[in-house]
């Protein structure tokens, strides 16, 4: 396996996605504030498993029923699967993920991480560059 860079440069590329905000990620179904490592392995999960639903490059996918510590998690694991986050309380239409739903989404994507992970790698990278 190839490595794209270091872990230290993962953290800077995730640290210049979430700037200041706390990194909280779900942990054994608990949301909590969480070290950066946690919150990259954490939103990667979440990132495959998005991935494996298979929705399309830049698609618009609403966020149902999030609190404010969630967001920053699921718009980085969104920009990592190269989709965008929006959040509502209320939605109709299609992309429509409550956030009941994240646990699932994160445990399939964990499953299917192989095959996503040089994508999100590449993505990190291109972050790191600042592409």
């Amino acid at each position: 396996m190839t490595t794209i860079c270091s872990f230290d440069c993962n953290q800077s590329a995730i640290k210049s996605l979430i700037g200041d905000r706390k990194p909280m990620a779900p942990v054994d179904g608990t949301w909590m504030k969480v070290s950066p490592r946690v919150f990259e392995e954490q939103v990667r999960k979440l990132a495959y498993g998005l991935m494996v639903k298979d929705f399309r490059r830049g698609q618009t996918i609403v966020f149902t029923g999030c609190t404010d510590d969630m967001k920053t998690f699921i718009n980085t694991a969104c920009s990592l699967a190269h989709l965008k986050a929006e959040f509502s309380d209320l939605a109709d239409g299609q992309n429509i993920l409550p956030v009941s739903e994240l646990e699932y989404l994160m445990t399939i994507g964990c499953t299917w991480s192989r095959k996503y992970k040089a994508s999100v790698d590449r993505t990190i990278a291109r972050i790191i560059l600042g592409c």
